[in-house]
C-alpha cells in the first residue's frame, strides 16, 4: 500500500479528507491516486479487498473508492464488510461500462455512488466532492415512536439550497425513527439528485423559480415528492432507467441512482414532479 500526503482539498476547504482507493489494476490505482492527490486529498491504496480490510482495521479514512471485480475479496464482499465495520463510511464503486446490474446491487447494499470505466475526470471530481459533503450531514435527535410526520419545504433553484433541504429531511427521518442516528448516505444522495435535477433540468437554475419538496415519514416508510416549475419531460421513454446506457450518461446519473437506491420512483403526467419511496424491511 502507498500513501501520499496532501494539502487541504480546494472543494472542501474546511476539512481534512483521507481516501482509500482499491483496485487490482495498477494503472487505475496510479491514475486515481495522482488525480485525487492533485485535488488535495490524502490518498492510500490497496490492490484487493483483503488488503483494504486489513488497512481499514488499523487506519481511519473518510471515503473508499473500490473496483467491483478484484481477487482476494471482490468489491461487493468488501462493501458488505465495510458496512458491517462502519455503516457511516462512504463507499464509491467502480464498474465496467456493461455492469449496470452489479451497480444496482451495490447501491442497494449501501454503496454511496459509482464511477463507470472509462473514468470521466469531471464526474470523478463531482462524485468525490458530493459524497464527502453528504456524509457530513449528520443531524442529532431522538425518535418519537409511532409518529407520522409530513414536512413541506420550498426553495429557490440555487445549488446552495440542496444540502439544506437534505439536512432537514435527515432531521425528520431521525425524529420519527426512520433512521436511528442519521439517514444513510445513499438515501441522501438519491434525494440530493432528485432536488438537483428539479433545479437544473426543470427550473434551469432560475432562482425566480422554486422547487417544492414534501416528505411523509414514519418509522417504516419515507415518501419524498419533489416538484419544479419547468415544462417537464417525457418520462415514458425511461423504459429501463437502470440499464447500461445510463452508466456513462452524465444527465442520466441522477435517474439511475434514484431508481437503483429507492424502492419506487414515479412521475406525474407532466414529468415535473417525482415521488421517491423507501421502505424499511
Amino acid at each position: 500500500m502507498t500513501s501520499s500526503r496532501r494539502s487541504q482539498a480546494p472543494s472542501l476547504p474546511q476539512e481534512s479528507y483521507h481516501i482509500l482507493v482499491v483496485d487490482d489494476e495498477s494503472m487505475i490505482i496510479e491514475l486515481l491516486a495522482r488525480l485525487l492527490s492533485e485535488k488535495g486529498y490524502e490518498v492510500s491504496t490497496a490492490a484487493n479487498g483483503r488488503d483494504a480490510l486489513e488497512f481499514l482495521r488499523g487506519h481511519t479514512c473518510d471515503l473508499v473508492i473500490s473496483d467491483v471485480r478484484m481477487p482476494h475479496l471482490d468489491g461487493m464482499q468488501l462493501l458488505k464488510a465495510i458496512k458491517d465495520m462502519n455503516p457511516r463510511l462512504p463507499v464509491v464503486m467502480i464498474s465496467g461500462y456493461d455492469e449496470a446490474s452489479m451497480v444496482v446491487d451495490a447501491l442497494k447494499a449501501g454503496a454511496e455512488n459509482f464511477l463507470a470505466k472509462p473514468l470521466d475526470l469531471d464526474i470523478l471530481d463531482q462524485v468525490v466532492s458530493k459524497t464527502l459533503s453528504l456524509a457530513c450531514i449528520r443531524p442529532k435527535g431522538c425518535a418519537l415512536p409511532a409518529v407520522c410526520q409530513t414536512t413541506r419545504m420550498r426553495a429557490p433553484s440555487n445549488p446552495g439550497c440542496v444540502q439544506d433541504l437534505v439536512y432537514q429531511i435527515s432531521l425528520s427521518a431521525v425524529a420519527v425513527g426512520f433512521a436511528k442516528h442519521d439517514l444513510e448516505n445513499n438515501l441522501k444522495l438519491a434525494l440530493a439528485e432528485a432536488i438537483t435535477n428539479a433545479m437544473e433540468h426543470g427550473n434551469r437554475w432560475d432562482e425566480s423559480k422554486f422547487v417544492e419538496v414534501e416528505v411523509v415519514l414514519d418509522s417504516g416508510r419515507m415518501q419524498a415528492t419533489v416538484s419544479d416549475q419547468g415544462a417537464g419531460f417525457n418520462h415514458g421513454r425511461l423504459l429501463n432507467p437502470t440499464s447500461n446506457e445510463y452508466l456513462l450518461s452524465e444527465r442520466g446519473r441522477g435517474i439511475f441512482l434514484a431508481n437503483a437506491i429507492m424502492d419506487e420512483v414515479t412521475y406525474n403526467q407532466a414529468g415535473n414532479q417525482v415521488t421517491l419511496v423507501k421502505r424499511r424491511d
